[in-house]
């Protein structure tokens, strides 16, 4: 009955209204980098234009923009079906331009690019960008277009984009180290292949062997087949998926964020090539020291200066040791690294996105 009243009162509402100072920022995925969207709006309101963001609203509904200044930014309050006859209409052609934050949503041509023309009909707006995810599946099919936006410098068969990495969440409280407990937050789906579960789960119990008790593993995200050890439960807890405003609190209030890829599990290959982690992000937006492998910290920015960056020797057992004994002053360092990063990136993303949206 609500989706029939929602389509009812859409036949009689007016579309959202589009000038030729806004910006459509329009996120097609449902379920996945949400993340993103306040970060890419930041940007577009600090280059001058009016937002109108375009997603689906029950994301919006788990605040997403729970920590954010609005001013400036509208959300269109579109279902993704209604969405997708809006950017065929045709006051989207007044607009600045249309960002779309996962290309990788959008049909393909016969010739593997986006089809534009399928997407937003003719003539199309004059100004259309695009964010893709994974860069790997264009260039091995030799369409990639060097004006993509990508959240990082790629590491895949030299290929160039254009960098604008979306990292603001809004307000943030920079803490100090935690006086008990030091607390570790690891964002992302817990499973054997992609997340590593038994890596995280076999540390815990070597830090445990080792005499070490001092530290808790809060995991944000989809649950695994790997149940958590009866031996650990003291020291993991899964907390499940979380709604972003309850997510942003985990991790404010956490010492440091914790990453187990490896770069022998083929499964991490898209961490260090043409990808990235929404965990990155929320490490330079909270100014949250990582923990992360070395061969993962290449071309993120990552480096002992802001991160704990670790390599095959003591791996991530010797990682989470030095963070759990690390002290105050060393801690404050990391963070005062990591915001000296995340501000360098903020610049070179904002004049980066300049040179596509107002030139």
């Amino acid at each position: 009955m609500g989706q029939m009243i929602g389509r009812f009162k859409r036949l009689f509402d007016p579309w959202p209204e589009v000038g030729p100072d806004t910006f459509v920022l329009w996120e097609p995925c449902s379920k996945s980098h949400g993340e993103i969207v306040p970060g890419y709006a930041r940007y577009l309101r600090d280059l001058g234009f009016e937002v109108l963001v375009l997603m689906t609203p029950a994301r919006l509904d788990e605040g997403l923009f729970a920590r954010f200044d609005a001013t400036g930014i509208r959300h269109g309050g579109l279902s993704q079906r209604q969405i997708r006859r809006f950017v065929k209409r045709p006051e989207v052609r007044q607009a600045a331009g249309v960002l779309v934050t996962t290309a990788g949503k959008l049909p393909d041509g016969p010739d593997g690019r986006v089809d534009l023309a399928r997407v937003f009909g003719e003539p199309r707006p004059e100004r259309i960008l695009l964010v893709d995810h994974d860069a790997r599946a264009r260039l091995d099919r030799g369409v990639w277009d060097p004006k993509t936006i990508t959240l990082r410098t790629l590491d895949y068969k030299g290929a160039r984009s254009v960098v604008v990495n979306p990292h603001d969440f809004g307000p943030v409280q920079v803490r100090p180290k935690s006086g008990g407990r030091t607390v570790f937050v690891m964002v992302g789906a817990v499973r054997s292949h992609r997340g590593n579960a038994p890596l995280v789960f076999d540390t815990a119990q070597k830090l445990l062997d080792a005499g070490e008790t001092g530290f808790e593993i809060r995991v944000i995200g989809k649950p695994g087949k790997d149940p958590v050890p009866e031996a650990l439960r003291d020291h993991v807890t899964l907390l499940g998926r979380l709604p972003f405003h309850a997510m942003y609190n985990e991790v404010e209030a956490a010492d440091f964020l914790l990453t187990s890829f490896q770069a022998d599990n083929p499964d991490h290959d898209f961490y260090r090539t043409g990808g990235t982690s929404g965990a990155f992000q929320l490490a330079y937006g909270f100014t949250k020291p990582i923990l992360v492998q070395e061969a993962f910290a290449h071309r993120t920015l990552f480096t002992p200066l802001n991160a704990l960056v670790y390599g095959d020797d003591a791996g991530l057992f010797g990682a989470m040791s030095r963070a759990i004994a690390m002290d105050a002053a060393s801690y404050a360092a990391l963070q005062a690294g990591m915001d000296a990063t995340a501000t360098a990136l903020y610049e070179r993303s904002l004049s980066n996105l300049r040179s596509l949206a107002c030139d």
